[in-house]
């Protein structure tokens, strides 16, 4: 995968992923009700493995409520959330954001991801905090908290969580494929 360059005026230029998702489409195909199992049968995560979460990435959600209306939208790729992207600044530490298309391409939603215990079974996992001041001053998602394990290569699944205080509430699911290249400009 080729990283993202920054362009002249120093904003990254949101790209158009490609149309053919088949891993994606495989995920969905088995449902939410697979994702814990896949989730805690995946190793756990090394500091080489997150090394690799790199780049921009294409996502499809897989929501927790409303999925018969919800699912077919944004199993899309026109669907208006395109991915995330990961900047590494030291082995520990990642920056990065959500990558949406609304308004010819948008950044946003930063945050902060590192490898910790996670919330599902205790085990190293890569996890993205959206309050975390490193990441800019915490905008809208800052109760927002997500984790993600490779579930096989260059794909990788986790939970996303509504936080409250030290209570973690399911908002569902997500998937990132490092295998899916990214065409031209939005």
């Amino acid at each position: 995968m080729k990283p993202t360059p920054l362009s002249a005026n120093g904003q990254m230029p949101v790209h158009r992923p490609s149309d053919r998702r088949p891993r994606l489409d495989a995920l969905s195909a088995a449902g939410i009700a697979a994702f814990t199992q896949l989730f805690t049968a995946a190793p756990e995560t090394t500091a080489s493995d997150f090394g690799r979460l790199t780049g921009d990435l294409v996502m499809r959600s897989f929501p927790a409520t409303g999925s018969r209306l919800l699912g077919p939208l944004m199993d899309r790729p026109a669907y208006f959330w395109v991915g995330k992207s990961f900047r590494h600044v030291d082995g520990g530490m990642a920056f990065g954001h959500n990558i949406f298309r609304l308004l010819g391409g948008m950044r946003a939603l930063n945050f902060v991801a590192t490898v910790g215990a996670s919330s599902v079974d205790g085990r190293a996992a890569v996890r993205l905090d959206y309050d975390d001041l490193r990441a800019g001053r915490p905008g809208p998602a800052h109760r927002i908290y997500d984790e993600l394990r490779e579930i096989e290569p260059g794909l990788w699944l986790g939970p996303s969580y509504f936080k409250r205080g030290a209570k973690l509430t399911s908002m569902g699911w997500f998937a990132l494929d490092a295998s899916i290249e990214f065409d031209g400009p939005l």
